[in-house]
């Protein structure tokens, strides 16, 4: 009697337990978003025509991506996951130009557009990709090296600019600045300068009057954070005692090799951030170092919220307008990357060295441009389609370490 009077009681607890979970599973179901998406063409191109359209949605939290091609009329309907959502483009745009049907690669950026409800609607800024023909970043070594006691070894840093076209350029006057704020730390920072121009921390240019550096096609310069020779006192660093320019701090316990040109320190102490968290412009100042410090200055400000604690914040740094800049390279880390730097019709993607914050496998590594192709007179052609996530080859062995 007892047997089945606990059997009786067990039954409907097993239903009411099932029907729980069943409960509980549909809870965890996503909502799904009906979202209109409108491409809107550039300002200067209303009349451009798309074709091979592609239209990744990357989960944030979660990083499932959906792609879709289904664009009709300039808009894609779709449906999706309620969620945060970094969005891209790619495609062709056909216009008029001069009198003649030009093609182009047309791209597209939004970072962090959140879904919630039943329907959305949403446009996608449009740009014309540029089509790099002078110098590019060719390397960025930032990480270091370490020594035979497995400690961190600096002043070994060092950059790479390669003409990446068929005439000589000369390098007089070209800019390298890092960005002012972090991919590792997405703040809403106002004003919002980012459609217009790069905030930027440390500004160093290439002494000269005009013509004193030329670099022949397919040729670079090294510009080394101490131009010595490394190798004396770490055998596991570089010998960067030939590099054409270095970058020298006076103000700070720096090495200052007489033999190596020095690199004017336009704005601040250019430090470079050993785990990537900052973003690299390559620019030149159309009017002159004077006129940058006179009339580009940005004062800012932002929230910082530290354990729930809101603090106020006012900065000022420098800014650079887009189009002044020649190249970008947004760089991060994988596991801490939350946003780019830079306008996406400068650079759309990132590269890095290290999958975590403070990955010690990040030492002696380096992001390198990859190759496009060479020419039948053996000159390298680097490629350049202002995604550093195509662009680049990442955690790659530096190419002056021997």
């Amino acid at each position: 009697m007892m047997k089945m009077t606990l059997r009786s009681l067990w039954m409907p607890l097993c239903a009411l337990m099932m029907l729980s979970a069943c409960k509980k599973d549909s809870t965890l179901e996503l909502k799904q978003v009906a979202l209109t998406l409108t491409l809107e063409n550039p300002e200067s191109l209303k009349e451009a025509k798309l074709s091979n359209v592609k239209i990744t949605f990357k989960e944030i939290n979660s990083g499932k991506e959906t792609v879709s091609t289904n664009v009709i009329d300039q808009k894609l309907n779709i449906s999706l996951s309620e969620g945060s959502y970094d969005v891209s483009l790619d495609g062709t745009a056909e216009y008029a130009l001069e009198g003649k049907i030009t093609t182009r690669k047309v791209a597209a950026l939004k970072q962090g557009m959140i879904l919630k409800g039943a329907q959305a609607a949403e446009n996608l800024s449009l740009f014309i990709g540029q089509e790099g023909s002078g110098f590019v970043i060719q390397e960025i070594f930032f990480t270091g090296t370490v020594t035979a006691e497995n400690k961190q070894y600096t002043g070994d840093k060092y950059f790479l600019i390669y003409n990446n076209s068929s005439e000589t350029l000369f390098a007089d006057g070209l800019v390298i600045a890092q960005s002012a704020f972090l991919t590792t730390e997405k703040r809403n920072y106002t004003p919002d300068v980012m459609s217009q121009a790069v905030a930027v921390s440390g500004v160093i240019r290439i002494p000269g009057s005009g013509k004193d550096h030329p670099v022949l096609p397919g040729k670079s310069i090294l510009i080394a954070d101490d131009g010595i020779n490394h190798k004396e006192f770490n055998p596991g660093s570089i010998d960067l005692s030939k590099a054409d320019f270095e970058i020298f701090n006076k103000n700070m316990d720096d090495i200052d090799n007489p033999q190596v040109i020095n690199m004017e320190n336009t704005y601040d102490k250019f430090v470079f951030h050993n785990r990537g968290f900052s973003s690299y412009v390559l620019a030149r100042f159309p009017n002159g170092t004077d006129d940058f410090l006179t009339n580009y200055q940005y004062n800012y400000d932002y929230n910082l919220i530290v354990n729930g604690i809101t603090y106020p914040m006012d900065q000022q740094e420098y800014k650079i307008p887009n189009s002044w800049i020649i190249d970008a390279v947004n760089l991060s880390v994988q596991a801490s990357f939350q946003w780019i730097v830079t306008d996406p019709s400068l650079d759309m993607g990132w590269t890095f060295c290290g999958k975590l914050a403070s990955d010690k496998t990040r030492y002696g590594k380096s992001v390198r441009r990859k190759v496009l192709s060479t020419t039948t007179e053996g000159r390298v052609i680097l490629k350049d389609t202002n995604n550093s996530s195509l662009d680049f080859d990442a955690e790659v062995k530096p190419s002056l370490m021997k």
